[in-house]
């Protein structure tokens, strides 16, 4: 399949059971036992608890709002009020999650444990760079805008947009726009 270009009118999105929120799905791998991995954002509306995802590792990080706090029920109140600082947990941990001061919208990263492992890190982007493409890799644009090429593809990447990478593999350079870039750079295993 080699680079697909992800724009924010081609995420799947469904509303939660629960009415406190909506989550968009911006990509997702499935195999015969189910889901393998989802990246996705979330819009969250109002205080409550976490679905749970067992067998699953996540990665969730604030985008957008004053941010929220994470409450399990053994330990100190995880609080995630700075955008773009993932934090990473067990998909069967029962959670709690109460609002800083009204709405937010997470970036969420999902893996099944037994199968997969991932990496992501946020890169903030000033200069021209080269990133090596794994089998499964995901960009999200946090903000700006980026020129890509890949052997001898060139696309452009504006904020929200996403680029996914499956069975292919290399050197993918990454030319800033005008200003600072945050990118989410995400590789599956």
């Amino acid at each position: 399949m080699a680079l697909q270009l992800i724009f924010p009118n081609q995420w799947q999105t469904q509303a939660w059971k629960n009415g406190g929120g909506i989550t968009h799905q911006i990509a997702r791998s499935d195999d015969s036992l189910g889901m393998r991995w989802r990246v996705s954002i979330a819009e969250v509306a109002s205080d409550g608890p976490f679905s749970r995802f067992e067998q699953t590792d996540r990665i969730i990080m604030l985008l957008q709002g004053k941010g929220f706090c994470l409450h399990a029920a053994e330990d100190q109140p995880v609080v995630l009020d700075k955008a773009l600082v993932p934090f990473a947990f067990a998909g069967e941990t029962a959670i709690d999650c109460t609002l800083i001061g009204g709405p937010v919208r997470d970036f969420n990263l999902m893996t099944r444990r037994a199968d997969v492992t991932a990496s992501l890190q946020v890169l903030s982007v000033t200069e021209a760079l080269s990133l090596t493409l794994v089998n499964e890799s995901l960009l999200y644009l946090a903000s700006g805008q980026l020129q890509l090429s890949f052997k001898d593809q060139s696309y452009q990447l504006e904020a929200e947009q996403s680029l996914l990478c499956t069975d292919e593999a290399g050197e993918l350079q990454i030319k800033v726009g005008a200003e600072p870039c945050q990118l989410v750079w995400i590789c599956i295993h």
